[in-house]
């Protein structure tokens, strides 16, 4: 089943290349994430790449050590205390079975899918 999962994800983000969605930093794309980011559940997960070293991120060091230039996340099962505003989101993801509290701008994220359906990329 584990490896069903990557090709599944793979088969469904190959159907639309990076030429048939938007950038992630226009403003009707960012309301979009935001709306999306406010119905992530268990039922429907939300995944992000954010680029890491992009101004107002905050992520803990060592996150930021292996990931130096982005990092790739899931809001799925194990996320808390989500925080949608106007130009960011936070949330407490778990990492090791720690609790660590994450700061994203908008203006970080290079690319968006919603329930595995791209919204937005960005190279």
């Amino acid at each position: 089943m584990t490896i069903a999962i990557p090709f599944l994800l793979l088969a469904m983000t190959s159907v639309v290349s990076a030429a048939d969605i938007g950038p992630c930093n226009t403003p009707a794309t960012r309301v979009e994430i935001a709306a999306t980011l406010r119905l992530a559940a268990e039922d429907r997960p939300v995944n992000l790449t954010l680029r890491t070293k992009a101004e107002g991120v905050k992520v803990p060091r060592y996150l930021a050590a292996q990931h130096p230039d982005e990092i790739s996340l899931v809001l799925q099962y194990q996320f808390g205390q989500l925080n949608v505003r106007d130009d960011r989101f936070e949330v407490v993801l778990w990492f090791k079975g720690y609790p660590e509290r994450l700061v994203v701008p908008f203006n970080a994220i290079k690319a968006f899918y919603d329930n595995s359906v791209p919204k937005c990329f960005e190279n």
